[in-house]
């Protein structure tokens, strides 16, 4: 603060109006002038300098300023006060609630737990092991079904205030190996010089492998080719024609001079075996011979297999895709789930999960090494979603485009045509399958991850948001997709119509029959973990009559596609998507009053048809199996498990339909499936139901299962909707530690 000076000014100063500093007995002015300095008047009020007046403001106005900033500190330490109090107050009672719910009995288990879920809509499931290949330990997920056939086994014991269980191989329908090859075989003549074990060791494995594709010949390998094209390859666009055929002539034609060269042609005879194995898979050729065949090429590649180079290129990628895809076709679960893993690093390890804008690669290589990525990607997804397991590709680790919607066949091309306006091309399918796939890779990351469980409200309604947007997409560029869906509506119109409701028809191309497969999957998918909440929760409702819907679409669909040897061995599909599907129409029934069924009292019941053709599905693809391996010749006991396991689902949908029919009083429209074929369980299995016939009794007890001593005995819904979701060593996950 400035020194304050006297406010008493000279007479000289005050005449000359000039600054006095009021100084005596001379001022300052005065004395430099040496003049006379006087005060002739003096002051009677006191002033105060001008330069205390402004700091004195600044600081009045900084302290202002500090105490509307204290103000605002308190109220914001008071509301987060409140804020505590509020939080400390929901959490006792929630702590209450939960403490009621532990002490109350429970008849049903569902009220409690949407209760304990109703704030945060936690998603609940179960993963757990099952017998897999070799009586092997093998984990399943929820997106198997597992826990939503556990669920369906609580309603149903509350519902018959029954305590028997499901047949234990409900629970592992997905990996049944319904492509079973007999124990022993004949070796054939006609190529015994050249697939005999004892050359598939030697050193002249190659040379013999070369001297067979010359007898097969460019034809019928062209012909193979043509017909992956035609199929496979419009989901799986790995391969490209000018490469492929000009490849095939250097293998049977060059001069191998140096022991290297022929050890670096294995990737593409992989790839060569790998496409006339998918064809003899399901070919015209007799039983005997197909299974020789089969016999024959699965040692033949699993020879090459592990006959491959360490250096992994864009060849060994190929053939590893083509060699799961026959995999896939022979239900070789263990051997699969391996073989995905590599084909994903390899992928990696090649840089295709990165923009090709990172490398220096001609557009037709940089359109194939696109193409190759997203084949990866969906054999990924298909795969998690198929055994439950999780992915292996995450959305934020790649940065690939999607590819160009184009048809080319050479990889050196260095210019690509694009479609004209209302041209479709061969990719097309293959573009809508990654978008599709993409959908179901976030429903995995949002609604089946082991710790990030709440909301699941909102992410439903956006994942099928999502959904609704591809089905418009896909419709609009594949007017096939919308005609399989219209076929498929007017079947369910007419399916009470015996007259017209499954006469012989034209079945739409198998590629549209699967997209259209594969998008009921995806809304079954994103509306089943709803089913886990409370009852009285609006979520639960339009979740369960949303996969009602999907499911008696998908049992629609699987009736086209059974005659098709294509669709059902694709990923994720298979024999348990169609039991659950006719199990969740009963879950449906149970669910509801059983004197008034919401929407549905004045309409003819759909329940005995549908599972009728359920029950239908099951026991053909078992007596299929069992005609096809031959009677009075050795099995492998995965065919005898396969066919034993399809008998049994069948028998016992029968039984759990028999009986719901029966409580509801609606056995008069039930008569039509009593009369149908039905196979009856192989014997010395003990199965839950062991006789047709012997449904038809109401109330019959049934006996329980006998698990596995490798397995545990069953947990109840109460007991896993208990489990911390966080508590990752509770025993009861952990069974081998008890």
């Amino acid at each position: 603060m400035a020194e304050r000076r006297p406010a008493q000014v000279c007479d000289r100063c005050r005449v000359k109006r000039v600054k006095c500093d009021g100084r005596r007995p001379k001022c300052g002015k005065c004395e430099r002038a040496g003049a006379e300095c006087s005060v002739s008047v003096r002051l009677k009020r006191r002033t105060t300098p001008r330069g205390y007046i402004e700091p004195t403001e600044e600081l009045i106005q900084q302290l202002t300023q500090e105490l509307e900033s204290a103000r605002d500190q308190l109220q914001l330490l008071s509301a987060r006060e409140e804020g505590l109090h509020e939080t400390i107050t929901s959490q006792k009672k929630e702590i209450e609630q939960l403490r009621e719910l532990v002490t109350a009995p429970r008849p049903g288990g569902y009220t409690a737990h949407g209760e304990r879920d109703s704030n945060g809509s936690v998603v609940a499931h179960l993963g757990r092991l099952v017998l897999g290949d070799g009586n092997s330990e093998f984990f399943a997920g929820s997106t198997t079904g597992v826990h939503f056939v556990l669920s369906a086994q609580q309603l149903y014991q509350t519902t018959f205030s029954s305590q028997e269980h499901f047949p234990e191989c409900l629970f592992r329908l997905h990996i049944l190996r319904p492509s079973g090859s007999p124990v022993a075989f004949e070796q054939p003549i006609s190529v015994a010089s050249c697939l005999g074990d004892v050359h598939l060791t030697s050193g002249n494995s190659f040379e013999s492998l070369r001297n067979h594709l010359r007898n097969v010949g460019v034809v019928a390998v062209r012909g193979a080719f043509d017909k992956y094209q035609q199929c496979w390859g419009i989901l799986y666009p790995v391969l490209l024609s000018k490469q492929f055929l000009d490849a095939f002539d250097d293998t049977i034609n060059d001069t191998w001079t140096t022991s290297m060269e022929p050890h670096l042609r294995v990737p593409f005879l992989l790839q060569v075996y790998a496409l006339i194995a998918l064809e003899s898979i399901h070919g015209n050729t007799a039983a005997t011979e197909s299974g020789r065949l089969s016999y024959h090429l699965d040692t033949i590649l699993s020879n090459l297999l592990g006959q491959m180079p360490c250096r992994g290129d864009i060849l060994s990628l190929q053939g590893l895709i083509l060699y799961l895809l026959y995999l896939q076709m022979t239900s070789q679960h263990s051997l699969a789930v391996r073989v995905c893993g590599m084909v994903v690093r390899l992928a990696q390890s090649l840089g295709l999960h990165r923009h090709t804008r990172r490398f220096k690669h001609s557009p037709g290589e940089s359109e194939l090494r696109r193409r190759i990525w997203w084949s990866v990607y969906v054999l990924d997804v298909q795969s998690s979603i198929l055994y439950g397991l999780p992915r292996n590709i995450q959305a934020a680790d790649t940065d690939t485009d999607l590819p160009t919607n184009t048809d080319y066949d050479d990889m050196h091309s260095d210019q690509l045509s694009y479609p004209l306006p209302g041209e479709t091309t061969h990719i097309e399918p293959f573009l809508q399958y990654v978008n599709l796939t993409q959908i179901l890779s976030r429903c995995l990351e949002q609604m089946y991850t082991t710790t990030n469980r709440r909301g699941g409200v909102a992410k439903i309604f956006r994942l099928q948001r999502e959904l609704d947007l591809w089905k418009q997409n896909a419709q609009s560029s594949l007017p096939n997709i919308a005609r399989t869906g219209e076929f498929i509506q007017t079947k369910m119109h007419n399916i009470n119509n015996n007259t017209t409701a499954y006469n012989a028809v034209e079945h739409p191309d198998i590629i549209s029959l699967w997209l259209f497969i594969l998008g009921e999957l995806a809304t079954m998918l994103i509306h089943r973990p709803a089913l886990t909440f409370g009852q009285q929760e609006p979520q639960f409702a339009d979740s369960l009559r949303s996969c009602r819907e999907a499911t008696t679409r998908l049992i629609l669909a699987f009736e086209l596609a059974s005659e098709a040897s294509f669709a059902p061995c694709i990923w994720p599909s298979g024999h348990h998507l169609v039991f659950q599907s006719g199990l969740m129409l009963l879950y449906d029934r149970w669910v509801q009053s059983p004197v008034q069924r919401s929407g549905i009292s004045s309409e003819p019941d759909t329940l005995p048809k549908l599972t009728q053709v359920v029950i239908t599905l099951l026991s053909r693809s078992a007596a299929h199996l069992d005609e096809r391996v031959g009677s009075g010749r050795p099995r492998s006991p995965s065919t005898t498990d396969t066919i034993e396991s399809l008998r049994q689902a069948s028998s016992y949908l029968h039984y759990l339909c028999t009986r719901t029919l029966e409580r509801q009083g609606d056995s008069c429209s039930w008569p039509l499936l009593s009369q149908c074929s039905m196979e009856n369980p192989i014997p010395h299995t003990s199965p839950i139901v062991t006789d047709i016939h012997s449904l038809t009794g109401q109330g019959q007890p049934t006996p329980l299962p006998d698990y596995s001593s490798s397995l545990w005995a069953p947990l109840s819904i109460d007991e896993i909707n208990q489990m911390e979701i966080f508590e990752l060593t509770d025993p009861l996950l952990i069974p081998w530690e008890n």
